[in-house]
């Protein structure tokens, strides 16, 4: 039985619009992109845009950092891009054949359980949702890195999960794992880690969700370029980065959100200290960052709340 999908529509006029995902859209660059095309040929519509990935995050932390970092946004829409993190994929090194799908088959009921807890609170509050499905580990994408046997087929079973909850619950889908598949392995828009689209990548996916609505991106051009040339929404970009990349350490380092801010600063700190993360690049700037911008907090989450107010003015 061929299962049929509603059409992903294009966010009309006063949508709020929230992106929730992991590092693929903590680093808000297909984000940005969208929200430019809408600046820019739909400005009248006033869609504003609010980004919730979390870098290493899953169904599990959007529903851990829901009242904090999704919900007092006050969505109207959302895009929801999860499973790469929650697929526990280190498990296809396991030499142990049940062992290993064990912890697989644990992993995505676990997935199918939260997403499914995820989308009923989305829709208890309102939300539309239009649900993306993973990009794909890159597997076959000749890099300097070794990719994991079968990370493939792995994130291929979250991304059919993800089109059988579109079509159960009647919502909007967006098949990014289709559209990066079909074009991986002519053109270079992976890292070389097999799991994150670079620039390149990012514009395709970017290209993908507003295909997906009906609408045509602009030809590419280089993220940082489209900053300059889009200051308000540059500033928009950077500053959601740096409250992702507060996130993605209380959720990778800290491990406790419940800690008073003096208690997370002093945490992180004493991580440093160790040189615990020196040998790792993302871990040791994101911790720099945390102690930079952590006592800044609601003077950044302010000032991104002024730029959405002065993009329509």
């Amino acid at each position: 039985m061929t299962t049929i999908y509603k059409t992903a529509e294009s966010f009309p006029a006063g949508a709020r619009v929230v992106f929730i995902g992991d590092s693929i859209t903590a680093g808000v660059n297909y984000c940005t992109r969208v929200a430019a095309h809408y600046k820019k040929y739909l400005p009248e519509r006033k869609v504003v845009f609010h980004g919730a990935g979390i870098s290493g995050g899953s169904a599990t932390s959007a529903m851990l950092y829901y009242d904090t970092q999704i919900k007092p946004f006050g969505a109207t829409h959302a895009t929801v891009m999860l499973g790469v993190n929650d697929s526990d994929r280190t498990a296809l090194t396991l030499a142990d054949k049940e062992a290993r799908q064990t912890r697989l088959d644990a992993a995505f009921e676990k997935y199918c359980r939260l997403m499914g807890e995820l989308l009923d609170r989305l829709a208890a509050d309102g939300v539309e949702v239009t649900l993306c499905t993973p990009a794909p580990y890159a597997e076959f994408f000749v890099t300097g890195e070794e990719p994991l046997p079968g990370g493939y087929a792995l994130i291929r079973r979250y991304a059919g999960q993800v089109r059988r909850m579109a079509g159960e619950r009647g919502l909007g889908l967006i098949d990014f794992h289709s559209f990066l598949s079909e074009r991986y392995l002519t053109e270079e828009i992976y890292n070389p880690d097999h799991v994150h689209p670079n620039d390149m990548g990012q514009y395709r996916l970017a290209q993908c969700l507003l295909g997906s609505q009906g609408l045509t991106i602009d030809p590419y051009t280089p993220f940082e370029e489209l900053k300059e040339a889009e200051p308000l929404l540059g500033e928009w970009s950077t500053l959601t980065g740096k409250i992702s990349g507060l996130y993605a350490v209380e959720w990778m380092v800290i491990r406790n959100f419940a800690l008073p801010a003096e208690e997370k600063l002093a945490l992180v700190q004493s991580y440093i200290d160790d040189g615990r993360y020196s040998e790792q690049p993302y871990f040791r700037n994101i911790t720099n960052l945390f102690m930079e911008y952590k006592p800044r907090e609601a003077e950044v989450l302010n000032r991104i709340d002024e730029i959405r107010d002065e993009l329509y003015r």
